[in-house]
């Protein structure tokens, strides 16, 4: 399978499960908190995952972790800020992080590919 179709179903799995988390804790908590537990599981479960299975990395080491946690921060602060301004619109805060599901994949995807685990 090619790293596209392998990021494809990997992450449908990661971002079916962040989601749900975020989804839950939208409901209860702020913003920036909810971003931040679903973005920590993200964080857990991604970096094996796409290291080892996408892009086929042997062996993860600590320049991996420290760029693939760079990326989450990014991700993170991205997440909950379009959460927030989209909010302003009287969208949902659920509607509003469905609605950016693509573009955040889109990015992690791509600087998974070129930076994190570039061989």
């Amino acid at each position: 399978m090619e790293k596209k179709s392998l990021f494809v179903f990997y992450g449908f799995i990661n971002v079916f499960i962040t989601n749900l988390i975020l989804q839950i804790c939208l409901i209860i908590l702020p913003v920036l908190l909810s971003t931040l537990f679903a973005q920590l599981f993200n964080f857990t479960f991604g970096f094996y995952f796409y290291g080892k299975n996408v892009f086929l990395i042997k062996k993860l080491n600590i320049v991996h972790l420290k760029k693939y946690l760079i990326l989450n921060l990014l991700i993170w602060n991205t997440n909950w800020i379009l959460i927030s301004f989209l909010t302003t619109f009287n969208i949902s805060k659920n509607i509003s992080a469905l609605s950016i599901i693509p573009l955040l994949a889109f990015i992690s995807y791509f600087i998974q590919r070129f930076v994190v685990f570039n061989k």
